[in-house]
């Protein structure tokens, strides 16, 4: 009975983080005055998000195949209408624009085998997702949790020399969604998760203070990394540093340590809307970069580029609970 109620009681400590890692998705892909110096320490969002998801649904060693299947329809379901949704989108801009909008076989082939989605960037995470949950049934149905453990550094050290230190080892860079993908992002954070959990009777004796400490010390190493590729002139675009992970690993362990068991209104924004926040915030970015263009008002531009991140994700969240009142979400 004891063991039972544990495994149900709910720390809103991850609600919460899932809370962060929305607004720091809408401070990644919105642009303002201060976005090139925050983009290091926003790149941890995405990493968490997978983290998360490993670790909620790792278990006594393994994951149930139940639970598995079950996230993968729901998130199939999420894939096919926010794809509906952005294409439309898409095609309503170039429509207006005078074109037609059509994904080549090219973009395509990006689309089932890298997870880039042709009309909306972003979407890649679901269809990186998607396929890391197939994979994990695969190692949940022989039981191979150990192998995939230990391919974590492998994969995430490739990410990093054909990512961000591609140019400084290969002297070449190469296109984003070779490492931005369910092999190189979403399979080894997402074992990460289901790592930490099974080692999580041990990592809850260290001390927050460690984690916090270990935060602010990999927030100041990825703006170092940076400023050294910027100094070498051996910068790739993509901001994912070697800091990255630790710094998305130091946050991950630091707001679960206070173990919160009470919800807040972060946490129920975190639990209910952070998907939707990232699905939908980037429409508007554009609606309301363009609404902005069009006032062309000095002021009003000034404005809007310091506080751009804050009002797309009000917007957002106006529009998100806007559709769940007329029940188009859940």
């Amino acid at each position: 009975m004891c063991k039972n109620q544990k495994m149900i009681e709910r720390n809103y400590s991850i609600d919460i983080l899932k809370f962060i890692c929305a607004i720091l998705v809408v401070f990644l892909h919105t642009d303002c005055v201060y976005r090139d110096y925050i983009l290091p320490l926003t790149r941890c969002a995405v990493p968490c998000f997978f983290m998360i998801s490993g670790y909620l649904l790792f278990n006594d060693g393994d994951i149930e195949i139940s639970r598995l299947k079950r996230s993968t329809r729901n998130i199939l379901h999420i894939i096919v209408w926010s794809t509906l949704l952005f294409a439309c989108y898409k095609e309503a801009v170039a429509i207006h624009q005078g074109s037609v909008y059509i994904p080549s076989l090219r973009e395509l082939f990006n689309f089932i085998v890298l997870n880039e989605n042709p009309f909306g960037g972003h979407l890649w995470y679901l269809g990186a997702y998607l396929y890391v949950l197939l994979i994990a049934m695969i190692i949940s149905k022989y039981k191979i949790w150990k192998y995939m453990f230990y391919a974590i550094p492998i994969l995430l050290l490739t990410d990093l020399i054909l990512g961000k230190y591609s140019l400084l080892f290969l002297d070449r860079e190469f296109p984003v969604i070779y490492v931005r993908n369910f092999l190189f992002v979403g399979l080894p954070y997402f074992a990460l998760g289901a790592c930490l959990k099974k080692y999580s009777d041990k990592i809850s004796k260290i001390k927050y203070y460690y984690w916090l400490i270990g935060g602010i010390l990999f927030s100041l190493t990825s703006l170092m990394e940076k400023w050294v590729l910027l100094y070498l002139d051996k910068n790739p675009g993509r901001e994912h540093y070697f800091s990255s992970t630790l710094l998305a690993l130091c946050l991950f362990l630091l707001v679960l340590s206070f173990k919160k068991k009470e919800p807040t209104i972060y946490s129920t924004i975190g639990n209910k809307d952070s998907l939707y926040i990232y699905i939908f915030h980037p429409l508007f970015i554009s609606i309301i970069g363009m609404i902005v263009g069009k006032i062309a008002s000095n002021s009003i531009v000034n404005i809007y580029s310091f506080t751009a991140p804050f009002v797309v994700f009000l917007s957002t969240m106006v529009f998100i609970i806007v559709i769940r009142k007329i029940r188009l979400i859940q």
